[in-house]
């Protein structure tokens, strides 16, 4: 990781926040919301710590836009929402290991481990609503969309959150982890069928 002293130091407004909410965005997914200080960050992102209350009040404004920005361009990545989208469709992207979907995870897992309320760092929810929507696509009018949402993001944070855990406790090498990831993620998917209907 580069440090502030690698880099040009940003000048102007629109610099000094996209700095600012970078540095932010690697530390907190580092080690969290909770154990990052003002100080902390604009050292990172190499300007004074008076720029944070600045350009977003307090750190909390500060947390709140780059939880923001990452919900959004977690929402980009998965390109442009379509009606008829299914959850085969999004959870290969969801669940891979990409650099903007892990942040955005790693910062809500370890915010929840610390007993911070979600809804204080995040209040739009974009992914999931997708989720929702392709949920009730995919499994017809028999499903709870919500729960299969809800079931999926719970195991994507869970893998997220233990997978040094898991890599470690499965004896497995870089390797044969990643293999079994993606045979995960394949099950997962594979699981996705439609509700049986209760019509004769």
């Amino acid at each position: 990781m580069a440090s502030s002293t690698d880099r040009k130091k940003p000048t102007g407004r629109d610099s000094v926040r996209n700095a600012l909410i970078q540095s932010a965005t690697i530390l907190c997914a580092e080690k969290g919301p909770s154990l990052v200080s003002v100080r902390e960050v604009a050292k990172h992102a190499g300007v004074n710590h008076g720029l944070v209350h600045r350009h977003f009040g307090s750190k909390e404004g500060l947390i709140t836009e780059v939880m923001h920005r990452l919900a959004n361009e977690v929402n980009t990545t998965l390109g442009p929402q379509r009606s008829d989208e299914t959850l085969p469709e999004l959870l290969p992207q969801l669940l891979g290991d990409r650099t903007r979907i892990g942040a955005h995870w790693r910062i809500i897992a370890h915010a929840i481990l610390a007993g911070e309320d979600p809804t204080e760092l995040q209040s739009e929810f974009p992914v999931f609503k997708r989720l929702v929507s392709a949920a009730e696509n995919s499994l017809g009018p028999n499903c709870n969309p919500e729960a299969v949402a809800t079931l999926l993001v719970s195991s994507g944070l869970g893998l997220m959150l233990f997978n040094p855990f898991l890599k470690a406790a499965s004896g497995q090498n870089d390797a044969d982890w990643e293999r079994t990831r993606q045979g995960m993620y394949a099950m997962l998917v594979n699981a996705i069928k439609p509700a049986p209907s209760n019509s004769p």
